[in-house]
């Protein structure tokens, strides 16, 4: 293990640290996604429209990140990492390093160095997880692949998610769920973040065709007062890249609380934990994005692998 040194604070207490690194990173995911990014073998069509912007989206402050969860992660992974048997963790899922910085922030305030494992179907948000590693001293492990593939040489003790179910139409949660327990020792922990819509039941939320100049216009107006502009992408080029995220972009629609705990329960876990409400730390925070009729909420899950 390198010269391990100290993460910024993966909360809105850290917000200005994280932003430089963000500044840092904008230029690095623009220039990796178009060759790096998975691409649907049906159609061709790779994930760069997402991969590409979404960091640029994190600096300027115009969606919901991990930034206003973190506090509930670091929470739950103190005692057990405390506890000294929870050191092997896989991240299951993930955009960027947002999740793997709070993992790794959790494990710095206990004075421990944990073991942990990305997995993503790709590489882009790999490569930045694995930038975010190195440039703080540390090892992982990525594996490019669908997570109910990925087969590990041994079990882990904790697996994190955020928002993953929301990429994954409803119909594939069961075969997640049953991934998690496969890849957790009994007594293993999933802590999970997820956005639902309680009684909605639309299939997925996308953007209106009138929706999207507004968009267009709210992403220019955020980026034009920018602190860290210099990194951002030209105003027409920024404008062709929200243009295309927003027409591509569509997450699947949970609408009911007891899809997710059932779903759980139903494949070996123990609920210790299970959350619902705004859940959001910062009292500032401002939804974005494509919106839905219906009120929109999360959950927070503990749950043990029986």
């Amino acid at each position: 293990m390198d010269t391990l040194r100290r993460v910024p604070a993966s909360g809105p207490e850290g917000l200005d640290d994280m932003n430089q690194l963000l500044a840092e990173s904008v230029p690095l995911a623009h220039h990796w996604a178009p060759e790096s990014c998975w691409r649907d073998p049906a159609n061709g069509e790779s994930c760069a429209w997402y991969h590409g912007l979404w960091q640029v989206l994190r600096l300027v402050g115009v969606v919901t990140t991990l930034t206003h969860h973190a506090d509930l992660y670091i929470k739950a992974l103190q005692p057990l990492i405390a506890s000294g048997r929870f050191n092997r963790v896989l991240i299951s899922g993930s955009a960027d390093y947002g999740l793997l910085s709070i993992v790794i922030e959790a494990f710095q305030q206990a004075q421990a160095v944990p073991e942990i494992t990305v997995v993503d179907r790709c590489e882009t948000p790999l490569r930045l997880c694995r930038w975010y590693a190195e440039r703080f001293g540390y090892r992982i492990e990525t594996a490019a692949g669908d997570l109910t593939a990925f087969r590990a040489g041994r079990t882990y003790d904790l697996v994190c998610a955020h928002s993953l179910l929301s990429r994954v139409p409803v119909e594939h949660h069961a075969q997640i769920a049953a991934s998690w327990a496969g890849l957790l020792r009994p007594g293993g922990i999933l802590l999970m973040a997820n956005n639902l819509y309680p009684g909605v039941q639309s299939a997925k939320i996308d953007f209106a065709p009138d929706e999207i100049p507004g968009y267009q216009d709210r992403v220019a107006k955020a980026a034009a007062g920018c602190a860290h502009r210099a990194v951002l992408p030209s105003a027409e080029e920024l404008d062709r890249m929200t243009e295309a995220y927003a027409v591509h972009m569509s997450a699947n629609v949970i609408g009911s609380r007891d899809h997710l705990t059932a779903i759980l329960e139903a494949h070996g876990f123990d609920l210790l934990e299970a959350r619902f409400g705004d859940l959001i730390k910062d009292p500032n925070h401002r939804t974005s994005g494509a919106q839905i009729s219906g009120k929109k909420e999360y959950a927070w899950i503990v749950a043990r692998r029986t």
